[in-house]
């Protein structure tokens, strides 16, 4: 079944006049006639009752009509589409952050793409790091932002540092929980310890913490666990309860936080992408506006505890 056939076909359904069809679809007559025999001999069946001056509909066609009207469009659509593609009218972006990572750092870059590409198709997917990575191979998306970690990843990734930031303590309620001496806004490690905490199972550097605490002989009582730090936000502002949190989780949540003294405990923030692969003009406008961008003041966040 070709696309002109059902062009021929639905100009007569319209005009129930062969003759008229054939003039709208700027062919000549004998020729739609031979499209239309020949589609009725793929579908089986008569799509019309030839009459002199009119012609009808059978049962057939009528029935075909809303179906081959639906995938004219559909392929017109496909055809328009790709064309737009191939002039670089849309430039598509897809971009897969971690649930750790803000997106709200992204706006001046946003704002800078939209002024320089025209037809900008953006997408920001939110999955945990692993799926980031996951997508990336795939080719489902063209960068990926998460916090490293030393879990294996795809040998193809090529990644680049935007910022460094320490973890902090969140959910503090008084010294003597913390073992916070006086004129001092920092805890010690040992009081993770003595802390009920809560699990932030999609933390990339959720493993690295817990080895490195139990290197010092810090044994932490997860009592609680989250899904995603939306509903983490809700649990420590109810009281009882910690949480290790990258300074700008705690910014971006409105949490008070406590730095940890002597702590080595930090992450960085990469942008990531398939070595090799070629980007579009949106891609390529991208990399370089993170990659020229100053992170300084990513950190940024409200004054500890």
């Amino acid at each position: 079944m070709e696309l002109y056939q059902i062009r021929y076909f639905l100009a007569v359904s319209r005009t129930l006049n062969f003759t008229q069809a054939a003039d709208a679809c700027n062919v000549t007559q004998p020729a739609l006639t031979r499209a239309i025999k020949k589609l009725e001999e793929e579908l089986g069946g008569d799509l019309f009752r030839r009459e002199r001056t009119r012609s009808h509909l059978t049962e057939l066609g009528k029935a075909m009509v809303p179906l081959l009207q639906q995938s004219y469009d559909a392929a017109n659509a496909a055809k328009a589409e790709a064309e737009s593609y191939g002039r670089g009218t849309i430039a598509p972006l897809r971009i897969g952050i971690s649930e750790t990572v803000s997106s709200s750092f992204l706006h001046i870059i946003i704002a800078q793409l939209q002024q320089a590409v025209s037809g900008l198709d953006l997408a920001l997917m939110r999955e945990p790091a692993g799926r980031v990575s996951e997508l990336l191979e795939s080719g489902e998306i063209d960068f990926g932002i998460l916090a490293a970690s030393d879990e294996s990843a795809w040998d193809r990734i090529r990644s680049w540092p935007l910022f460094d930031e320490d973890f902090v303590l969140c959910g503090v309620e008084t010294d003597v929980e913390t073992g916070v001496e006086a004129g001092e806004n920092k805890a010690p490690l040992s009081a993770l310890g003595e802390l009920a905490m809560v699990l932030r199972p999609y933390c990339e550097n959720q493993d690295s913490i817990r080895d490195y605490l139990g290197e010092q002989g810090i044994s932490i009582e997860h009592r609680h666990k989250v899904s995603c730090d939306a509903d983490l936000a809700a649990l420590i502002e109810a009281g009882g309860t910690g949480v290790l949190l990258p300074k700008s989780s705690a910014a971006r949540l409105n949490l008070q936080w406590m730095g940890l003294k002597d702590s080595p405990l930090r992450r960085t923030v990469v942008l990531i992408e398939a070595a090799g692969r070629q980007h579009n003009a949106a891609g390529s406008r991208f990399v370089r506006l993170m990659r020229s961008a100053d992170w300084s003041n990513e950190t940024g966040v409200n004054e500890p505890v």
